[in-house]
């Protein structure tokens, strides 16, 4: 059917119905038929296919007074000598009389009315809300999945020819157990396990998540993603380990509560609420615990955003030296003409008593053991990457294997600054500058909580900046669509903690270490993108004598292939 097909008959109806006053013996059937359309309008405008505005209009149309019409139409009835003849002055118009419709055309008109929409509303996904249930009617459902063939190349150690100790490389990275066999402070980066052997592997990413709207105020989301509790910053899993199932963890679990369309609470389990790059979020961490946001209109084209928020990192349930994350965030967004958007955002962040605490005395033991809160001030090892510097919190008589902790505090300030540009309809331009420096670093507080004289030789090494450029469509939605990048980065060993650090990075994340990164992706298929990634990064070298500016160098490839619904 023509899809002007409804207002055709539309407009016929109307006309039927408000014509001119009929016979005496078919006023009945007339005045019925007004109301059948009139209905079928209503019914037409509360299912979204005839705009109220339209209908009236329609109505207006059809009541309008016909002599236009009537001085050009013909007489209907059998042709004639005064089919088309020029009127005769004094003549009265011919009449233009409305057919009775039967009641079987009328019954055809509207069921062909009604399979039109009908067909309409599959086509289109429409759903009646009256056939939903109201819990369903606020749901929304998403997903994403990665698959990621990932090679990373390392710098093989090179001796000399007479060289006997493991340690002693000309060039080339330094061998993975140098690094281990530390066990003295200060210390960095002891779980690394490979330094020169160049490593292949796929790599899967499957989350499914669902928002559920409960109410006006009040937004319920749940997460499901691949991954283990091992690391909080990546939900991607190494495929290879035959043909075993893959876990599943809640990756989100919140509440938004969203009284204001300017101001909003979320608790539990959320993304990232603060505006940033992934110098120091990255894209895959979730942040547990409570924050508020809120917007103020400044001036037109202006406003300034804020967020608090308060988040656990360790609890303790037999001391009191649990960490916590507390973070304040205030920034301002500005539009620079029609095409030009600049976002500032500066944020503090107090990561609260997770600093290393040297104990003075051996573990408890009896009945004692387990129930202090000894090594409660440790660094875990499922949550540090590499980088950081680290001391040793065993007690001064321990022999045992080092219990590490970190040696500076962290209270970093994070300035992130970003402008974008609009090249034309679909094209636009961004570029990212992110800084951080950690205000935490004192050296004579390092040495009172390690313990020894030997940190006396560190040096303040506590910043962190990145800058990125990138070019493309906004959104990869549609088959076409294409994004590029370019990034360059300097991050030093204790400008932030390097177990929330993005893994893309240096082989698998951290600090301590400058590089670059290039990537793109195209989209081949509506929502389907192809990604390409190559990263490639090496260890600072501050001119010490230590593991800190000891070799390491790694680049990266990544080829993504990536759907999302």
């Amino acid at each position: 059917m023509h899809p002007r097909f409804p207002n055709i008959l539309l407009a016929a109806l109307i006309a039927a119905a408000v014509a001119a006053p009929a016979r005496a013996d078919e006023k009945a059937e007339l005045q019925q038929l007004r109301a059948t359309t009139l209905a079928l309008i209503d019914a037409l405008v509360a299912q979204g296919l005839l705009t109220r505005e339209r209908a009236d209009a329609l109505l207006k149309a059809a009541a309008a007074p016909a002599a236009p019409l009537a001085a050009t139409a013909p007489t209907l009835g059998p042709p004639g000598p005064q089919w088309g003849a020029p009127k005769v002055a004094g003549t009265p118009p011919p009449v233009v009389r409305v057919p009775y419709i039967p009641e079987s055309l009328k019954a055809e008109i509207t069921e062909q009315i009604r399979n039109e929409m009908l067909a309409t509303t599959r086509a289109e996904g429409w759903a009646d809300p009256r056939t939903l249930p109201a819990w369903l009617r606020g749901l929304t459902i998403s997903g994403d999945l990665r698959v990621r063939a990932q090679q990373e190349n390392f710098d093989a150690p090179r001796y000399a020819p007479d060289s006997t100790g493991l340690c002693d490389i000309v060039g080339g990275n330094l061998p993975a157990a140098c690094y281990r066999s530390q066990g003295a402070s200060p210390a960095w980066s002891p779980d690394v396990t490979n330094t020169s052997v160049d490593r292949d592997r796929l790599t899967l990413r499957a989350r499914l998540g669902v928002e559920a709207k409960v109410s006006d105020d009040t937004t319920m989301g749940l997460r499901l993603a691949t991954g283990t509790g091992s690391g909080p910053t990546s939900s991607s899993v190494t495929l290879g380990s035959g043909f075993n199932k893959l876990g599943v963890v809640i990756d989100r679990a919140f509440l938004r509560w969203e009284p204001r369309y300017d101001l909003r609470l979320l608790a539990g389990r959320m993304a990232n609420p603060f505006f940033g790059s992934d110098l120091v979020w990255p894209d895959d961490l979730g942040l547990d615990g409570v924050a508020v946001q809120g917007e103020l209109n400044l001036v037109p084209g202006a406003f300034a955003f804020g967020t608090v928020g308060a988040f656990p990192l360790l609890e303790f349930g037999t001391g009191r030296r649990d960490a916590w994350l507390y973070a304040l965030q205030v920034g301002t967004d500005w539009a620079l003409g029609d095409n030009t958007q600049l976002r500032v955002g500066l944020g503090v962040y107090q990561f609260s008593q997770v600093e290393g605490v040297r104990e003075t005395t051996p573990p408890p033991t009896g009945a004692l053991a387990g129930t202090t809160g000894y090594f409660s001030s440790q660094y875990p090892a499922n949550l540090r990457l590499k980088g950081n510097t680290l001391i040793n919190l065993n007690d001064p008589a321990s022999t045992a294997a080092p219990t590490w902790g970190l040696a500076a505090k962290f209270r970093p300030i994070n300035l992130t600054t970003q402008i974008t540009t609009r090249i034309d309809e679909f094209l636009s331009a961004g570029l990212n500058l992110d800084w951080v420096k950690n205000g935490g670093f004192d050296l004579a507080d390092i040495r009172a909580r390690a313990g020894t004289d030997a940190v006396l030789g560190l040096q303040e090494r506590n910043t962190g900046l990145q800058l990125k450029f990138n070019v493309g469509m906004a959104a990869l939605s549609n088959q076409g669509d294409w994004q590029l990048f370019a990034a360059w980065r300097k991050f030093e060993r204790d400008a932030w903690i390097d177990g929330f650090t993005d893994t893309s990075w240096h082989g698998g994340g951290g600090t301590n270490y400058q590089g670059w990164q290039l990537g793109g992706s195209y989209t081949f298929d509506r929502r389907t993108t192809l990604g390409l990634r190559a990263t490639s990064t090496r260890n600072l070298s501050d001119g010490e004598a230590n593991l800190s500016s000891a070799p390491l160098k790694v680049d990266v490839l990544q080829l993504d292939l990536n759907t999302r619904f």
